[in-house]
């Protein structure tokens, strides 16, 4: 999304089914929607089988008997932990053939005098958890009792727009038969994003029918990963704390991004019985 805000014509080769196939699949489709209209051309389910490299150009060879012609080949191939001069071995470890390691709850490896967080751990390879993931390693050599276990934790994708995501999805919620509804917000009928002219992009609350319990927030447009935050914090709460109600209840700042929970959530309750 990067190359095409700039201008760039861009063939994206994806081998799976649809693009980030971990996210809700409305916000998948959306990011697919507007990565089309900045000339970014999605190929999926297909796969790379070898380049051509010319002094001009590129010519890049598809299992399917495609080939595409291009200024710039960019092979991205996710990342791996950087372990391979530590000398490991010598120690005991081994890592997998991503670099990483394997930890328990404790964050403690295979040697037990050994800690590992962050990338090197693997899942979920954000900077956000390696942070708190090395505070928590900390606490569990040197201050048991502050030790918890991380909770859920949200993700942050930056691409143009923006994506952030907490919480289950209605595939997997589908799948455990746990009965949900949505509610949703678009940005365009948000005052303030209708100021900003940031009105591309939607807020989507999916919550338990019977309860109102939220279980996941999925947000796509600019800013996603600071509105996400809002909702982060009413899932955490205990004690039937975590509940569309709040949202029903409580008065936000006009105009505000924060307003498009108080939206979504009378879009929600508008579909309860």
């Amino acid at each position: 999304s990067i190359f095409g805000g700039l201008g760039c014509k861009v063939e994206l080769i994806n081998p799976a089914k649809s693009l980030l196939s971990f996210l809700d699949a409305e916000i998948s489709e959306a990011l697919g929607y507007h990565l089309r209209n900045m000339s970014v051309r999605c190929r999926h389910e297909e796969h790379f089988s070898h380049i051509e490299a010319h002094d001009d150009h590129v010519i890049t060879y598809l299992d399917s008997g495609k080939k595409i012609k291009s200024d710039i080949f960019l092979w991205a191939n996710g990342r791996t932990g950087n372990t391979d001069k530590l000398n490991i071995g010598a120690v005991g470890l081994v890592a997998n053939k991503r670099g990483q390691l394997e930890v328990d709850e404790h964050y403690r490896t295979s040697v037990p005098n050994i800690y590992a967080a962050g990338d090197v751990i693997g899942y979920p390879a954000l900077a956000s958890a390696a942070y708190d993931q090395g505070r928590e390693a900390s606490n569990a050599i040197f201050n048991k009792d502050a030790f918890h276990t991380l909770g859920e934790f949200p993700t942050g994708i930056y691409t143009i727009p923006e994506i952030s995501t907490i919480g289950m999805n209605e595939r997997e919620l589908s799948e455990q038969k746990i009965p949900y509804e949505v509610g949703k917000a678009y940005f365009r009928n948000i005052a303030r994003a209708q100021i900003t002219g940031d009105e591309v992009g939607m807020l989507k609350l999916i919550f338990h029918f019977d309860t109102l319990e939220i279980l996941g927030i999925h947000c796509f447009g600019d800013q996603a990963s600071e509105i996400l935050h809002i909702g982060q914090a009413i899932m955490n709460q205990k004690g039937g704390g975590n509940t569309l109600r709040y949202f029903l209840n409580t008065t936000f700042n006009y105009p505000t991004m924060a307003e498009a929970y108080k939206v979504a959530a009378l879009d929600g309750i508008n579909r309860v019985f």
